[in-house]
């Protein structure tokens, strides 16, 4: 053998030796990001477990402290008309809502809990207003698909008294027709109950 080949098979060897060398650092890099991203991934996972539904935003409003704008109108369920002024004397949440809305759909659950909730008393309801003229039989639908049963209605006025910027958007009403929050996003059926518990009790 040349002195050149016997040169080249030391340094193939060399060059073998070193790619060994280095493939069990990779290996631990390696095995350090998937435990890594493991562990990340497992803490997410129980955060999003054990937490509830998120908290429901109170925001200003003019409207606070003043009497509720008249909400009035074609029922969605084609039952008549539906107006604000006949739940007098009970705590009304008035709910702006389209079907096309996402977030609407999510807050559906805390609707139909806080009307589940009061449906025994008759102390509360919950009056949902069409955001979208062109939404009426869409809303209708879905709100039949989901068996909403307090009423809704089509009254665009409404959403132009009180402002409506996005959805959901809610105001909660007090049993003398002052309007007393104004919530914007998904509300959560046990808040809404504190707050009228506090507001009852007159320590809100």
């Amino acid at each position: 053998m040349t002195v050149a080949a016997v040169a080249g098979a030391a340094g193939r060897a060399d060059e073998t030796a070193s790619l060994g060398r280095r493939r069990p650092g990779r290996s631990r890099m390696v095995l350090w990001i998937s435990l890594s991203t493991a562990a990340a991934l497992a803490v997410l996972v129980a955060v999003l477990a054990t937490s509830g539904p998120a908290g429901q935003v109170s925001a200003q409003s003019p409207l606070i402290g003043k009497a509720a704008p008249a909400v009035s109108g074609p029922s969605l369920s084609g039952g008549g008309r539906v107006a604000l002024s006949s739940f007098s004397g009970k705590w009304v949440l008035v709910n702006f809502a389209a079907s096309w809305c996402v977030p609407c759909q999510e807050e559906m659950p805390q609707l139909a809990a806080f009307e589940s909730e009061h449906a025994a008393s008759g102390n509360a309801a919950i009056i949902t207003v069409a955001y979208d003229e062109t939404d009426i039989s869409s809303l209708a639908s879905y709100l039949r698909s989901q068996r909403a049963t307090w009423p809704a209605v089509n009254d665009g006025q409404a959403v132009v008294d009180y402002g409506v910027g996005g959805l959901p958007e809610s105001y909660l009403v007090d049993p003398a027709g002052t309007v007393v929050a104004k919530y914007v996003g998904g509300v959560v059926a046990g808040q809404l109950d504190a707050l009228i518990a506090k507001l009852s009790a007159g320590t809100a």
